[in-house]
């Protein structure tokens, strides 16, 4: 009995000891719920800003434009977590191993097509997106589908865009370029699941398809527009529901918090690091050379001198143009140069940009680039007009009367003789002007414009690395306002009376007589 006895305090005690281990162990595992209270990274324009509010109320909020902003934000301790799709964090974790996940989800959510609401064009596309949606799920092609996007093979993941015939017409989707692994740009081309999804669709109903890049904060109010047909793949929700329709789902995912890998027990052990310059020459080949990367910098580049030139001409001609209808003393003229400085200059240019686009030319069939060009022409229109005032202002009056005595009309009086003493006052603001255009230009993504500042956040989404990508952007811009500047420095000296002598002076009078 006494041996029994001992057994049995001797097992008493083992299993205290084992279910207070399992105790610690569970304790001491890392759940989402302690990062309540910590700073939370929130993408704007998603269902994440809700979730934050309502799973993480005593947490400070920190908001984002993309998974690759969060990225950068957590590994430079700006932020302590934040949340994402768990499908995206399986493609983000096996990019960057030093973020990982929280397995268990904070909320499951499905993912569908969003279509406008309230039309019937658009109801029967959905309707008959969807029908193709169950079909897929029924016949395993679905599931074949997430395995290739959500796999590790790469080589799988290509998508075939020929043979789209669109005798049907042509469909304009809405996207983001910088969401793996729905829709993000390979080897210079759009892939990812929803992109496959789509163009088995269009192939299938012989459609034609267009894709158009855009936040995710702006794929809602551009389906609600027109300018869309749908939109790729977004998460569902009881508020998304009142504004757009959606299809049959296609995912079933859900909200995870993402957290640093060793801040995870099973990431806590230490592994070989490398060095500082291996690490550097290892981000410069994901930033640049890598599927050809460099390409969608150059055609980011492109894309912002085509608008920055685009608008210095256009809006060099409209605000001469009004000065030249100010000149003739109409009080009609003069109240609408007023009232078009008031409002160009009284509002920031990324209102004037989205008012532009999603109102005034909603229902236009006009790109992003000509809206762009519109929009920074009237404002650069509205400076050179200020301009031309303080500048022709300067140009003493008597100028004017002597150009009379000799002869001059007032047309030829103005250009030959008033306009080149006036320029000298007016090109130092010109050039600032100038300068600031081409870095007002950084906000065109907001409109689907791939520039240069777009494209360097689809790298960024694609490699989830901030250096190179904006250290790269910030010397291109750098790089453009120094040539713009210099070739304006030149005219600059070029105009100014004090740099022409006697005989250049007179040459215009001389031929006059």
């Amino acid at each position: 009995m006494k041996k029994i006895f001992m057994r049995m305090v001797v097992l008493t005690i083992f299993t205290s000891l084992l279910f207070s281990t399992m105790v610690i162990a569970e304790e001491s595992k890392v759940t989402w719920q302690s990062y309540n209270g910590k700073r939370i990274g929130v993408l704007t324009g998603t269902l994440m800003e809700g979730i934050a509010k309502e799973y993480f109320p005593d947490s400070e909020h920190l908001y984002f434009n993309s998974n690759g902003d969060c990225n950068a934000a957590i590994l430079a301790g700006k932020i302590d977590a934040f949340l994402a799709d768990e499908a995206n964090m399986k493609m983000l974790h096996m990019e960057q191993p030093s973020i990982n996940y929280i397995p268990d989800k904070i909320t499951s959510q499905d993912c569908a097509f969003a279509f406008r609401k309230n039309d019937e064009k658009s109801a029967a596309l959905c309707k008959e997106f969807s029908e193709f949606i169950k079909r897929l799920k029924a016949d395993g092609t679905m599931q074949t589908i997430e395995n290739i996007w959500m796999g590790k093979d790469e080589d799988l993941k290509v998508v075939d865009m020929s043979g789209l015939v669109g005798s049907r017409g042509t469909l304009k989707v809405v996207t983001t370029s910088s969401d793996m692994p729905w829709s993000y740009i390979k080897d210079g081309k759009n892939v990812g699941y929803d992109i496959d999804l789509i163009v088995r669709f269009c192939r299938e109903k012989n459609y034609g398809l267009e894709l158009t890049d855009m936040d995710m904060s702006g794929r809602i109010p551009a389906i609600q527009s027109g300018k869309f047909d749908f939109s790729t793949d977004m998460n569902v929700t009881k508020e998304r529901k009142e504004q757009v329709l959606f299809s049959e789902p296609t995912y079933a995912g859900g909200i995870v918090l993402a957290v640093l890998s060793k801040d995870l027990e099973e990431d806590s052990q230490a592994t070989s690091t490398p060095s500082f310059f291996d690490e550097l020459g290892a981000s410069f080949h994901r930033t640049f050379i890598k599927e050809g990367r460099y390409n969608l910098f150059l055609s980011g580049v492109l894309t912002t001198v085509l608008i920055t030139l685009s608008s210095i001409i256009l809006g060099t001609i409209l605000g001469l143009l009004i000065y030249m209808g100010c000149r003739t003393g109409k009080r009609i003229a003069k109240w609408f140069a007023k009232a078009y400085v008031w409002f160009v200059q009284g509002m920031p240019a990324i209102v004037l940009l989205m008012i532009l686009y999603y109102i005034v030319f909603a229902r236009v069939e006009i790109g992003g680039t000509l809206v762009a060009v519109i929009a920074f022409s009237l404002v650069f229109g509205s400076g050179v007009y200020g301009m031309l005032t303080t500048g022709v202002g300067a140009v003493d009056y008597g100028q004017t009367e002597a150009a009379y005595a000799l002869g001059f009309g007032d047309y030829h009086a103005f250009f030959k003789i008033i306009l080149p003493q006036a320029l000298p006052h007016c090109l130092p603001s010109f050039k600032s002007e100038v300068v600031s255009l081409v870095k007002a230009t950084a906000i065109v993504g907001y409109i689907a414009v791939q520039d240069l500042t777009r494209m360097g956040d689809i790298v960024r989404g694609r490699t989830y690395e901030a250096f190179f990508p904006l250290i790269s952007v910030a010397a291109i811009y750098f790089l453009l306002g120094g040539i713009l500047r210099t070739i304006i420095g030149f005219i600059e000296k070029k105009v100014n009376p004090k740099n022409r002598n006697r005989e250049q002076i007179l040459k215009g009078a001389r031929l006059h007589d």
